[in-house]
């Protein structure tokens, strides 16, 4: 997994323009030790979504608000946790130290590569859907009116913490920094060569 100038531009809030010079140069450096610390890894499971939730035992995500809007008539959900490591927190720090421009090109670079991250990780999880499934957005606590509380029982409900070393501050801030939870939902289309239900 890599990320080019462009990706990582974005997300130092430089519109279209690319690094070019020395900075291209010092941004390629950072971008390659990025590289060199992260240990990304994902989890996710499937759920119904049934009576107003999704979730499981005594865990449940309440669906109201923007969520449900978003989720619309969806009758499953994946929910999702990936990260880039702690060892990623490492790097940055240390080159934080040193320079305000390295610790700006460090938290673009982290910002890039979790996102590109998460897009393969919907790329793996598409391959389990069945015929006429397709995958919304990803939809993560703290989005419009979804509360980050939420982020409690959607870690807890792919343990998070066993499967890929993800857990909350007391101010619901995921540690390593660099870590992304979302509900996907399932949305479920019929194929046009599927016959129509005999009444």
């Amino acid at each position: 997994m890599t990320v080019d100038l462009a990706e990582i531009a974005r997300y130092m809030r430089m519109g279209r323009s690319v690094p070019e010079g020395a900075l291209a140069e010092r941004v390629e450096k950072l971008r390659d030790e990025a590289l060199a610390a992260i240990r990304p890894a994902r989890v996710w499971r499937r759920f119904p979504v049934e009576g107003g939730a999704i979730g499981s035992g005594g865990l449940r995500i309440e669906i109201s608000g923007t969520l449900a809007k978003h989720l619309g008539d969806c009758r499953a959900a994946y929910l999702v946790c990936g990260t880039i490591g702690a060892a990623f927190d490492a790097f940055q720090r240390r080159v934080s130290v040193s320079s305000g421009a390295d610790a700006l090109i460090a938290q673009a670079t982290g910002a890039a590569l979790i996102e590109k991250f998460m897009d393969g990780v919907e790329d793996e999880i598409r391959e389990e859907l069945a015929p006429g499934e397709s995958l919304l957005q990803r939809y993560s606590p703290g989005y419009g009116d979804f509360p980050l509380e939420a982020q409690r029982a959607l870690l807890g409900l792919v343990d998070a913490p066993h499967a890929v070393g993800v857990s909350l501050t007391g101010s619901l801030l995921m540690v390593p920094s660099k870590s992304v939870s979302a509900i996907i939902g399932i949305r479920r289309v019929a194929p046009e060569n599927e016959p129509e239900t005999q009444q």
